[in-house]
């Protein structure tokens, strides 16, 4: 068995491959707009910061009324499916992509070569949360395989509470494979 380095213990503990919904478009001379998202996108990315706000009043009224919190939860499982249904409805460039993410950047395999050094505008999709954001990217890595290439994007200018938010989502994905791992062991 070898051992691995101080740097690749750090890069499994906070990468993750998962599947997101993602759409990339260049930064022309314009700057991105925010009015140009998509409104289900708006109204999803309004809803899951909602959620993050009553986290902790939903930890209070567990603690005082289970029946009344189980019956909040299946409420947000309700929103949960009508969410999904807006995600299925994007349309547009945006498309499910198999990607291994970080805090700060993601990695894919393209059929489209994007030039180190370019900037795009990344609007992203988180499931199964249905969690989503934009921000601002750079291409570090294009490393052409076959027909393919292999592209590295940093995230250059990203929201702070989106960025928790991915953080979060990466944390408890990894705590369901590890969990899953310990059980198939």
């Amino acid at each position: 068995m070898t051992q691995k380095s101080d740097n690749q213990e750090r890069r499994d503990f906070f990468r993750i491959d998962d599947v997101v919904t993602m759409e990339l478009s260049p930064i022309e001379s314009g700057d991105f707009d925010a009015a140009d998202l998509p409104t289900a996108f708006k109204l999803l990315h309004e809803i899951r910061k909602i959620d993050g706000e009553n986290a902790a009043l939903l930890l209070n009224i567990q603690e005082k009324y289970r029946d009344l919190a189980n019956y909040l939860r299946s409420q947000n499982e309700k929103l949960d499916t009508i969410a999904r249904h807006f995600i299925d409805q994007l349309g547009g460039n945006f498309k499910r992509q198999e990607v291994n993410i970080s805090g700060g950047g993601l990695k894919f395999e393209s059929q489209t070569e994007y030039p180190v050094g370019s900037m795009w505008h990344l609007k992203l999709m988180l499931y199964p949360d249905c969690y989503g954001f934009y921000c601002t990217t750079k291409v570090v890595q294009s490393d052409k395989n076959g027909d393919r290439y292999t592209i590295g994007l940093e995230f250059e200018e990203i929201n702070t509470h989106d960025q928790d938010e991915l953080v979060k989502h990466i944390t408890k994905l990894q705590s369901k494979q590890l969990r899953q791992e310990r059980l198939g062991e």
